[in-house]
């Protein structure tokens, strides 16, 4: 499998030239194109948000460790004195890290139904949800920054792919077909809810396909397909 900075630096060069096309089509401004670019780049983090030895997996459940403690604490507990408060919050905050990392871990396998495109369509469904409805963006930019948080991801799950050809294909990797694929041998039930999830997400996310079609089309135009 690729390496962290492997994945970050082919993840960068492959979406910022995805993007070259689309701003030159008035699609994305300078702002909106760098916005994409980080999606894309996170995108690109997340299949490895089920190995142990995840950095991204750790900053994210570090930073949940420490922010939401601190929320709870402020939206219920604001008459404790400020000592006890950061007291109790340190406190917490370590207790979640632990528990809370050590049962994800427990529940996931490396290059198991993370590693897989349904896993990047469900992303892709969410960050539309969340952009619109929490975030209040437009229909429009919400959808396209789902959908370059599964470019981001499939970018990801092709380099590990590519990786286990031996670069030069000279010979292929145990490893080869685990990375890019519909489901997940060894967790067939998991695969299964998570197609589950993603049909009820498509009914309810505000997802628009036309955004998806323009930009495979300008793409096409610009001889990047």
């Amino acid at each position: 499998m690729a390496t962290f900075e492997q994945h970050v630096n082919t993840t960068v060069i492959a979406i910022g030239i995805i993007i070259t096309p689309l701003h030159s089509a008035g699609i994305l401004d300078v702002s909106q194109s760098l916005g994409v670019l980080i999606l894309g780049l996170i995108g690109g983090l997340l299949p490895d948000l089920d190995s142990d030895n995840s950095k991204p997996l750790q900053i994210l459940f570090k930073m949940l460790s420490i922010f939401f403690p601190l929320v709870v604490l402020l939206s219920i507990s604001a008459k404790l004195p400020i000592v006890q408060m950061i007291v109790i919050w340190l406190v917490s905050s370590y207790i979640l890290h632990l528990t809370l990392f050590k049962f994800f871990l427990k529940l996931t396998v490396h290059r198991g139904i993370f590693h897989s495109i349904p896993m990047g369509i469900l992303f892709w469904e969410l960050t539309v949800i969340i952009f619109h409805y929490m975030f209040n963006v437009n229909i429009i930019f919400s959808n396209i920054a789902g959908v370059f948080i599964f470019l981001g991801f499939l970018i990801h799950l092709l380099l590990d792919e590519f990786i286990s050809l031996n670069a030069l294909g000279l010979r292929i990797k145990r490893s080869f077909g685990t990375a890019f694929k519909f489901y997940s041998k060894n967790n067939k039930s998991g695969t299964t809810f998570l197609y589950i999830i993603i049909v009820i997400l498509y009914i309810f996310a505000p997802i628009n396909n036309l955004v998806f079609y323009n930009i495979i089309e300008v793409l096409i135009d610009s001889d990047f397909i």
